[in-house]
């Protein structure tokens, strides 16, 4: 008797160790999946763009309402597509995204940057209109089948809540 329950254990102790390293390794794939992944592009905010066009001049992430927003995306090789999706949305202040627009818009495969430029009101009057705020944040993505690009600003009502 006691050999069969030590056979018993051993064999208990096989298939523990066994799951254990499938549920493990089932874990680290979940857990992998949830890393970000690295971005192909980044975005640059800025209140003007340069004479080239090419870059923002002015850096910052933080506008007064009635200035201008030029933002330029620079990806590491090329788009690498015919269509990027653009998706804008309004940061609550438990992180949470509002979804306020989305359009497709057509790319050259081989462009290496892509260059925008705006006014602030443009972005406050995509928010909903029941939010009184005195600071919005905002959030662009740039997408293919994933987020390619993803960069922050924030919008002030007032110059003197301390805009840089």
């Amino acid at each position: 008797m006691k050999k069969s329950v030590i056979s018993t254990l051993l064999v208990s102790l096989v298939l523990v160790t066994t799951g254990g390293a499938v549920y493990h390794e089932e874990i680290s794939e979940f857990i992998g999946a949830m890393r970000p992944v690295k971005m192909e592009a980044t975005i640059s905010f800025g209140k003007a763009l340069d004479p080239s066009g090419k870059f923002v001049s002015d850096p910052a992430t933080t506008f007064n309402l009635g200035e201008n927003v030029a933002w330029v995306v620079h990806f590491q090789k090329n788009a690498g597509t015919k269509e990027l999706v653009v998706a804008l949305f309004e940061l609550t202040k438990d992180g949470r995204e509002i979804p306020l627009d989305r359009n497709r818009m057509a790319v050259e495969p081989t462009d290496v940057g892509l260059y925008n430029f705006t006014t602030t009101q443009a972005f406050w009057s995509l928010s909903p209109k029941a939010t009184e705020a005195d600071r919005r944040t905002y959030r662009v993505k740039y997408l293919k089948k994933r987020v390619v690009a993803q960069g922050d600003f924030t919008i002030l009502r007032d110059a003197k809540d301390g805009a840089h």
